[in-house]
């Protein structure tokens, strides 16, 4: 339920110790339940998502099923705790110390409260992430973005009907802009921002030092298809990645490298383009008359740079050609991609496109690929020491499982702290320190001096003679394992008037 800032911050605190008290077991079922629900066609929430996000996004209602399906389909109890377990090690330790292999036990704590800032640029940006905060039992405060405060808001709604032992722990703020620094308290451990770089930063520095900030800043994605991959079911598999979500997502595949010396990039760039004709019936465009403007720039700048430019009629989809010469002149670079538009750039040989892509390294998420697996092999590992955090088959782009490290590690990975408790061991009284000697203070500095000149560890304290309170003794203690010498020192010291041991 929506509320006002203080009221959620202090709610979200109060609420913490019920949610640490349930398993994650039990979490991850209510979870499940909360996702068959959003399944199910008759759900009102569902529909009412399905009836007003296409006026509110420039998605069709097609776009939006099939967005929804994606997002809850995998969001079984299995499946979830399966995920801890490989994030974590075992999915207990979020309910009590669990003994590793090295006799240490571990738990791991979820973040007090977390903040989650949401962009609007796709649906369902969110959802998953407030999941993952409450299988590592971490309230979550959520700010949406104004675009599409719809369906977080409704998703809580489903909790409390459904899953009343979550939903407590979940608090959706107002959409409108509101300063980040009120959201601040001492509660708050992680904030999770969604948006563009200047978004980003601009929030960071409103956070204080001492809290995670885990970014979700922008990101490109890209498709690589060798040659004799690039037939119609190549370009199906890119035609469903484009068309998802209309080249909005951080896995938006906005450019597409055919490699091979031996390739017509016009020719596949026709079959390119039927696909998403075709993908159009299916999955149709919802364009406001400003992007349908941005597209209409998008391909007259394209031909005055020199690409071959393949459109629909109206604005729904576009394909921009660029020959294996304009490839590496880079005059792709200059266009950013809007809706539902890509590049097909030709490039002769997998270093070509490496070199392409590495002024936009730190940028890089995904890279769907349509080649034999000994050339997929030989490109993960460069892709991967560019920044890419995620390499698939083309026409999975849009569709990453929820183990996928989005940004090089898993949210839930980044949400908890350790806490490693080692075994409680104290050494028996035969290996601790022993009595050797006690009597008059003279005595005691004798064999003390006597004792560290044979370099015997002692200890001195002082005591009184139970017979007579007002005689003070000395007590001399030395380790267990010097027992036997000292009192042989201590023999030959003062035999025969040696005081007792």
């Amino acid at each position: 339920m929506q509320t006002t800032t203080v009221e959620a911050l202090k709610r979200l605190e109060q609420v913490r110790s019920g949610l640490q008290s349930l398993s994650v077991a039990d979490i991850a079922t209510a979870l499940e339940r909360v996702a068959r629900y959003w399944l199910n066609e008759a759900a009102p929430e569902r529909e009412q998502v399905l009836a007003e996000l296409p006026q509110r996004l420039p998605f069709s209602r097609p776009v939006c099923e099939r967005a929804l399906n994606t997002l809850f389909e995998p969001m079984t109890a299995e499946r979830l705790l399966r995920l801890l377990d490989e994030q974590l090690g075992d999915h207990r330790a979020l309910d009590a110390f669990v003994l590793r292999p090295n006799g240490v036990r571990r738990k791991a704590f979820g973040a007090n409260v977390a903040l989650l800032i949401l962009a609007g640029n796709i649906i369902g940006v969110g959802i998953w992430d407030i999941a993952f905060c409450l299988l590592c039992k971490t309230p979550v405060l959520v700010k949406p973005s104004s675009d599409e405060p719809l369906l977080p808001a409704l998703f809580a709604k489903s909790l409390a009907a459904i899953a009343p032992e979550l939903a407590e722990a979940i608090a959706i703020l107002p959409a409108t802009e509101v300063d980040i620094s009120t959201l601040m308290s001492d509660a708050v451990e992680a904030v999770i921002v969604y948006g563009t770089d200047e978004t980003v930063t601009a929030i960071k520095r409103q956070v204080p030092a001492k809290v995670r900030v885990i970014e979700r800043g922008h990101r490109v994605s890209v498709a690589i298809i060798a040659e004799e991959f690039a037939d119609e079911r190549t370009a199906e598999l890119l035609a469903s990645d484009i068309a998802r979500f209309d080249q909005r997502g951080c896995l938006s595949p906005q450019i597409c490298f055919v490699v091979g010396r031996g390739m017509k990039e016009r020719e596949f760039g026709d079959k390119v383009a039927k696909a998403l004709e075709r993908m159009n019936a299916e999955l149709p465009t919802n364009l406001r008359e400003a992007e349908k403007a941005r597209v209409a720039q998008f391909r007259l700048t394209c031909e005055m740079l020199g690409a071959t430019v393949l459109a629909s009629r109206d604005a729904s989809w576009t394909v921009a050609v660029w020959g294996e010469g304009q490839g590496m002149e880079g005059g792709w670079r200059k266009v950013a991609c809007s809706a539902r538009v890509a590049h097909i750039v030709a490039m002769p040989s997998p270093s070509a496109v490496l070199n392409a892509l590495r002024p936009m390294g730190k940028f890089l998420q995904g890279v769907a690929l349509a080649m034999d697996e000994a050339t997929a092999e030989q490109l993960a590992e460069a892709l991967g020491q560019l920044g890419a955090s995620r390499i698939c088959s083309a026409g999975q782009l849009q569709v990453p499982p929820m183990e996928w490290s989005q940004d090089g590690k898993h949210l839930i990975a980044e949400l908890v702290r350790w806490c490693d408790f080692e075994p409680i061991t104290l050494p028996p009284k035969e290996s601790g320190w022993v009595e050797v000697f006690r009597g008059e203070e003279g005595r005691a500095l004798l064999l003390r001096a006597a004792l560290e000149e044979r370099g015997i560890p002692v200890s001195l304290q002082s005591d009184v003679d139970p017979a007579n309170p007002t005689v003070p003794l000395q007590c001399l203690f030395v380790p267990a394992s010097f027992a036997i010498e000292a009192r042989r020192l201590l023999e030959t010291l003062f035999c025969p008037l040696a005081s007792k041991s």
